[in-house]
């Protein structure tokens, strides 16, 4: 009986160590703050002792989409590391809230949300003021000299690769936030996302509105973007923006931490689990391509990776330690796929990064002549209904699709070609017009309202011209408000029909809408040729050949 009542204590005493109680988070964390001289600017540092429970974190519109492709790259590219502090901020027993502000009402189905919803709302005190003077310095977007990035509010949530936990909220508005806040008995937020020197201050959810109602509130140098901008004559960076950015809130009395050197003091930071890519200024992808003039230099940039070596390449291939070490700002003067990584010892230290830049051609010359001048061919393909097992979006004539006058990046254009994709035209071809010429872009009066909110990330377009059937030029993917693409193709001798080609690039969006503009013809130097039967008779072939088919091509 001794020897059964010995080994029943036993299990109970392994039980009561292995069970929540014992792996509650401690009572009381230390953090390590910086603040400044608002007059000299020196650092001065200090510890607050705190309950991790009585902390909620604060993420401030982390989108899945911003107008600037840069901005939209490298914000993004801290959602490895922010899941990670997230896990390590939960673990402490601390409260995440979400505030992707205007994309909130997209969240109103998940069950975060209508636990926010179902606290009541308290009076919202208005204690004091952040005063704030900003040095850092922003523009219209972050890519740098050449083709700036159009103002649009496309986001329409929050980055899908952020890892959103049961228990966390996604919360809207000052009042919701604030009643939270006490409901929980939380004393201190501690804010990530961006921008820091806009929404994530300045946003109904942001820093500036729950410091003003006496919340106590840090903000996170390491996890959080500036709206800011790249000069790479000057060697400024956004990556020396975001810095300034956080020097100026320490200078406001905001107390900044850099959060993952807290989680590493309390063993809840992993560094074998690689979370930081290296950041490409200016940055475009495959599918959001960076158009450039003539040349644009590029930096590489890797800040939270100590004594790592980065390498590149320019030609899509995989990089290794052995593949060229970056040692100075990349200057490109032709497309290039930039894949780039971090090593140390020979060892990657950083995720896989890639770039996609395309040299815009030279503009074409207007043309002889007009497009919209001539007959389209009408044939099978081009009637629309279920009795003909087709349905074409027919090409409107000198308005865009939706009958609005032609645009592309802001500039109305007076005739062309409206489609909505998947759409085609073809026409005949004369035998003394030697080359087409265009230009075709993302119509864009979608973001006349509310610039677009929630729906100007959809649209995504390539353009095609065939000639008798066999792809002559195409577009990369344009997307709204880029500069239209430039089409200079040269027309074979003997040739008989082209086909212009409106192709959605895999969204299927009913706001895929392009133009062809500024299209048309130029005509051979010299006497113009009479036309031949070819040119008479579109369904005939050149004399002793067969007739040769231009169908649309395969989707």
């Amino acid at each position: 009986m001794k020897i059964r009542t010995a080994a029943l204590l036993l299990i109970i005493a392994l039980a009561l160590s292995t069970s929540p109680k014992a792996q509650m988070p401690p009572s009381e964390i230390t953090l390590n703050m910086r603040t400044r001289d608002p007059q000299t600017g020196q650092l001065i540092t200090s510890q607050l002792k705190i309950d991790p429970r009585q902390v909620g974190i604060v993420i401030v519109d982390a989108w899945n989409y911003h107008w600037c492709m840069t901005w939209t790259e490298q914000a993004g590219g801290m959602t490895p590391r922010m899941n990670q502090a997230l896990a390590g901020a939960r673990k402490l027993g601390m409260s995440v809230f979400w505030g992707p502000t205007d994309a909130a009402s997209m969240f109103s189905g998940w069950p975060q949300r209508q636990r926010a919803l179902a606290v009541p709302n308290l009076p919202v005190p208005k204690i004091r003021k952040a005063d704030c003077r900003w040095t850092v310095q922003g523009g219209s977007c972050l890519c740098g000299p050449g083709i700036a990035c159009v103002v649009n509010y496309g986001w329409d949530g929050m980055d899908p690769r952020l890892e959103i936990a049961a228990n966390d909220l996604i919360v809207s508005g000052t009042q919701e936030l604030y009643s939270l806040c006490r409901a929980r008995g939380l004393t201190l937020l501690i804010y990530f996302g961006g921008a820091t020197n806009i929404c994530l201050t300045g946003k109904d959810v942001g820093l500036g509105p729950l410091y003003a109602a006496g919340m106590d509130t840090f903000f996170a140098r390491d996890l959080a973007f500036a709206w800011t901008h790249y000069d790479p004559a000057q060697g400024y960076t956004p990556t020396q923006g975001n810095a300034q950015a956080a020097d100026d809130l320490e200078r406001a009395g905001i107390p900044t931490v850099v959060f993952v050197d807290e989680l590493r003091k309390l063993n809840l930071w992993d560094d074998t689990r690689i979370t930081e890519p290296v950041r490409i200024t200016p940055a475009g992808t495959a599918q959001r391509p960076y158009l450039f003039e003539k040349t644009v230099t590029v930096t590489l940039e890797i800040p939270y990776v100590e004594k790592a070596v980065i390498h590149y390449t320019l030609d899509g291939t995989p990089v290794s330690d052995r593949s060229p070490r970056y040692e100075r700002p990349l200057e490109l003067t032709n497309s290039a796929t930039l894949r780039t990584a971090a090593f140390r010892a020979r060892q990657q230290v950083s995720l896989d990064g890639q770039a996609c830049f395309i040299l815009l051609p030279a503009p074409p010359p207007k043309p002889a002549v007009a497009l919209e001048t001539l007959p389209a061919v009408a044939d099978q393909y081009t009637r629309n209904g279920p009795q003909y097992g087709v349905f074409i979006w027919h090409p409107r004539k000198n308005e865009s699709y939706d009958g609005k006058p032609l645009r592309i990046r802001g500039r109305p254009y007076p005739t062309g070609l409206g489609m909505r994709a998947p759409a085609y035209a073809r026409y005949d071809l004369q035998p003394d017009w030697a080359r087409f010429v265009a230009l075709a872009g993302v119509d864009d009066h979608l973001i006349d309202h509310d610039l677009g909110a929630n729906l100007a990330r959809y649209p995504s377009l390539v353009f095609k011209v065939f000639i008798d059937g066999q792809l002559a030029a195409e577009s990369p993917v344009m997307r709204i408000s880029q500069t239209p693409w430039r089409f200079d193709v040269p027309i074979p001798s003997g040739s008989r029909q082209v086909v212009l080609v409106c192709d959605d690039a895999g969204s299927r969006s009913p706001y895929d809408l392009g133009n062809w503009v500024e299209a048309g013809f130029l005509q051979r130097p010299g006497k113009v040729l009479e036309t031949n039967r070819s040119a008479r008779e579109p369904n005939a072939g050149p004399p002793n050949q067969a007739p040769t088919g231009t169908a649309p091509p395969a989707r």
